[in-house]
């Protein structure tokens, strides 16, 4: 005679209202990082209300650009290329952008692990000498180098999502996803 077992229904997690819509709002920006970077993998952070400042060599001063917005950082589907001079659009392991409410040109601006630059550009992008990215954090910005040796500032409205922000992208430049 066969035993018949009783199964006991696995636990459903209720999703609540709130937590629907969080899912949601990350489908749809996803959507449209996707529009301007078709190699997003993953979505990594959103803050809603953020500024980018850019630094003038000449003055010396912060320049308000004209993006303002949500920003989001996120992974990127990329692979190690097998030549040894591969363009730098190619290599970018993550990504920052910039969904700009002032008009539609947003900012974007690609992330390189340190590790991964200094391997493919040992010189600097052209020979530059600018051989990783840097990030640090003043009081009110988020101070981004990147290996062109432009300077952004990206001013994020919550302060917890700026240090938030500052945190992952450190990560992101420390830390090599590709296993150089």
């Amino acid at each position: 005679m066969a035993s018949s077992k009783t199964q006991t229904p696995e636990p459903t997690q209720e999703i609540t209202p709130q937590k629907a819509l969080e899912i949601y709002k990350n489908a749809l920006n996803f959507n449209v990082i996707h529009r301007y970077d078709q190699a997003i993998k993953q979505l990594l952070y959103l803050t809603s209300h953020s500024v980018i400042y850019k630094f003038d060599d000449d003055t010396e001063e912060w320049i308000k650009t004209d993006y303002q917005g949500t920003m989001a950082l996120y992974l990127r589907d990329f692979s190690l290329p097998q030549n040894s001079q591969p363009e730098l659009e190619k290599l970018f392991c993550y990504g920052l952008i910039l969904l700009n409410r002032n008009n539609p040109e947003c900012f974007s601006l690609g992330l390189l692990p340190n590790k991964v630059s200094k391997h493919f550009f040992p010189h600097g992008v052209g020979s530059n000498g600018i051989v990783e990215m840097d990030v640090e954090i003043n009081d009110n910005l988020i101070i981004v180098k990147n290996l062109l040796g432009d300077i952004y500032g990206l001013w994020v409205f919550n302060e917890d999502d700026r240090l938030k922000l500052f945190k992952l992208l450190e990560f992101c430049l420390k830390n090599d996803p590709t296993g150089l």
